[in-house]
C-alpha cells in the first residue's frame, strides 16, 4: 500500500523554533480529527518525525512530497530563501499543474501559512496561492501565525486559523487525489527558491553557505578511471562512498550544512570559480569546495582548482571524499596528480590545527569534517578585517617539508596516460 501523507509540513528550519512548529502541527492534526477527518490512517508528515536514524532523508522527503494528499506551506522569509523548501513546494506545485492538465480544475491543496512577516512582492507564481482570506484577522496578516501563537496560544485569533487551515486541508485531502510523483529526487528538482527580494545578508553564524563541486560524470569517465558506478549524468549525481548508492555527496553535504544551521546552494567549479568566491567574501559568506580527486585530470577542473590554490581564501574550505575499498582511488598516482593542482594547500592536508582542507575523507568521518569545516571557516570570516581576498606571490615553491613523500614541482608536469591493463597480459 502507498503511504499518501495526509499533508505534508513544509518550513524552514533556520528561524522556526521547533516548539512552536510542533505545536501548530499537533493543533492542526487534532483540528481535523475534531471536524471528521481521519489523518491517522494516512499520518501527515514532518520530517522529524517521520525520518529515522540512517534513513535517506531526500529520498524519504521525496516519496513524501510526490504522494502526499495535501501540502501546507509556513511561509516566511527564511522560507523563501531555503533551497530544500523551494524544491519541496516546486514539486508539489508541479502535481497540481498535472492535475490541471489531465482534468482542467485547479485544486486549493498547496496550503500557505504566513508564519513570519514577509518583506517585499512576492513573485507572482508564489503570491498567486492566497496565503490568508476573510476572518484571518490584520493580526495574522501584519505578524504572523508564529507571534500569534507566541503571544496568546489558546486564544480566538490562534484557533481561527488552525480551523481554517484544518478545513482547507481536508477538502483538499478527501474530495481529491492528486497524480503520484513515484521516486521523486528533490536533488533534482530545480525549485523557485531562494527568492531573490527575500534574501538576506548572512549574518555571523546563521549565514549561507556556498558549495562549488568538481566531479566527473559516467560519460566520459575522467582520465584512467573505470568504475563508472560512482557517476551519473551530472557531477551532482557523484557517489564516491562504496556501495555507491544515495544520497549523493552533494545532498549529505546540503543535510549537514541544514543541521548546522545554514542555507547552501550547489554549484559546478568552472573557469569563474575565482569570481564567485570573490562574490561570496564581498557577501560575507563561506565557501566549500567538494572535490573528486579523479576530476583534476579535467582541464575543465584542473585550470580553476589550480588558479584558487594560488589564491588566500581563509574562509574556503576543501573536501575531498574516498572510500578506503575504492581500489582505483588507492592509486598513489591519483593522488600525486591531485597534489599537483593544490600544491600551495598540500602540506597542510589533515592538519588536525587547520582543518580546512581534509582529503581520504572517508563515509563515517564526513559529517563530522564538514561540520568543523563550516565552523572554522565562519570564525576565520568573522575575524576578518577586510573581505577582499589576495593573490600570493608569484615565484617557486618551498621546497619539500622533511617526510613528505609526494613532490611539489613548481611547474605541474604532464599528466600521465592512464595504464592499460592488457598491457600486463
Amino acid at each position: 500500500m502507498v503511504q499518501e501523507p495526509y499533508f505534508f509540513l513544509s518550513y524552514a528550519r533556520k528561524d522556526n523554533p521547533d516548539e512552536f512548529v510542533k505545536r501548530f502541527y499537533d493543533d492542526l492534526v487534532l483540528e481535523l480529527r475534531r471536524i471528521g477527518a481521519d489523518p491517522a490512517a494516512q499520518p501527515p508528515f514532518r520530517d522529524v518525525e517521520r525520518l529515522g536514524l540512517g534513513d535517506d532523508w531526500a529520498r524519504v522527503l521525496g516519496e513524501a512530497v510526490g504522494h502526499c494528499r495535501a501540502f501546507v506551506a509556513l511561509y516566511s522569509p527564511a522560507y523563501l530563501n531555503s533551497l530544500y523548501c523551494g524544491k519541496e513546494w516546486t514539486a508539489f506545485r508541479a502535481r497540481l499543474h498535472e492535475y490541471r492538465r489531465e482534468t482542467e480544475m485547479d485544486v486549493p491543496a498547496l496550503v500557505p501559512v504566513l508564519w513570519a512577516p514577509m518583506e517585499g512582492e512576492l513573485p507572482e507564481e508564489i503570491a498567486r496561492f492566497q496565503y490568508h482570506e476573510a476572518g484571518m484577522g490584520q493580526e495574522y496578516v501584519t505578524h504572523g501565525l508564529m507571534q500569534i501563537l507566541r503571544t496568546d496560544p489558546t486564544g480566538r485569533a490562534y484557533r481561527g486559523i488552525v480551523e481554517r487551515v484544518a478545513a482547507r486541508v481536508r477538502m483538499a485531502a478527501d474530495r481529491f487525489r492528486l497524480p503520484f510523483t513515484p521516486g521523486l529526487d528533490l536533488g533534482e528538482v530545480h525549485g523557485l527558491f531562494p527568492v531573490a527580494e527575500h534574501q538576506r545578508a548572512a549574518a555571523p553564524g546563521a549565514g549561507h553557505v556556498q558549495v562549488f563541486m568538481a566531479a566527473g560524470v559516467v560519460d566520459p569517465l575522467p582520465e584512467g578511471r573505470r568504475r563508472s558506478e560512482y557517476y551519473g549524468r551530472s557531477p551532482r549525481e557523484w557517489t564516491p562512498y562504496h556501495p555507491p548508492k544515495h544520497p549523493t555527496v552533494a545532498h549529505r553535504a546540503q543535510k549537514v550544512i541544514v543541521e548546522e544551521g545554514y542555507t547552501s546552494n550547489i554549484e559546478l567549479v568552472d573557469a569563474e570559480l575565482s569570481t564567485r568566491l570573490d562574490e561570496t567574501m564581498v557577501n560575507n559568506q563561506t565557501s566549500i569546495l567538494l572535490v573528486d580527486p579523479w576530476s583534476v585530470r579535467t582541464p575543465g577542473y584542473r585550470e580553476p582548482l589550480a588558479d584558487y590554490d594560488g589564491q588566500n581564501r581563509p574562509a574556503t574550505g576543501v573536501l575531498v571524499p574516498c572510500h578506503e575499498s575504492d581500489e582505483e582511488s588507492g592509486d598513489d598516482i591519483v593522488w600525486q596528480d591531485l597534489s599537483r593542482v593544490f600544491w600551495r594547500n598540500w602540506r597542510r592536508q589533515n592538519d588536525p590545527h587547520d582543518p580546512l582542507f581534509r582529503v581520504r575523507v572517508g563515509a563515517d568521518e564526513f559529517d563530522d569534517r564538514l561540520a568543523v569545516m563550516l565552523a572554522v571557516a565562519q570564525n576565520r570570516l568573522m575575524e576578518m578585517e577586510s573581505t577582499t581576498p589576495y593573490r600570493l606571490p608569484e615565484g617557486p615553491p618551498p621546497p619539500p617539508m622533511s617526510g613528505l613523500t609526494i613532490p611539489n614541482p613548481p611547474d605541474p608536469p604532464d599528466f600521465p596516460a592512464p595504464k592499460d591493463p592488457d598491457d600486463d597480459q
